[in-house]
């Protein structure tokens, strides 16, 4: 006696099979990608960046990053209007080759 299995039974199984497989397939290839592109962040030299403004939107500051800084903290007076300069972003950007060069 040979158990008999109904077709379509078969193609939902084969169809989940090949799914996980694909779903498997992508998910290790997009882990690869994104290990790579940290490790190629990680090999560049970075700077950071803070960027303070007036509370009253009329005087913008941009400056390299000082230890202490976070967001949110009064960063000194405003040099137009002597309100509160606030601390709005800091971020990381690559070094250039040339700035590179230029710091050695």
């Amino acid at each position: 006696m040979y158990l008999q299995i109904d077709s379509n039974i078969l193609t939902i199984i084969l169809i989940v099979f090949f799914s996980a497989i694909l779903i498997y397939l992508l998910r290790f290839g997009l882990g690869y990608m994104m290990k790579r592109n940290r490790s190629e962040l990680q090999d560049q030299p970075l700077k950071t960046i803070t960027i303070a403004s007036c509370i009253n939107n009329d005087y913008m500051l941009e400056r390299e990053f000082r230890e202490g800084d976070f967001i949110g903290k009064i960063d000194g007076l405003c040099p137009k209007c002597n309100s509160n300069i606030v601390i709005e972003k800091i971020y990381v950007v690559p070094l250039t080759v040339k700035e590179t060069k230029e710091k050695r």
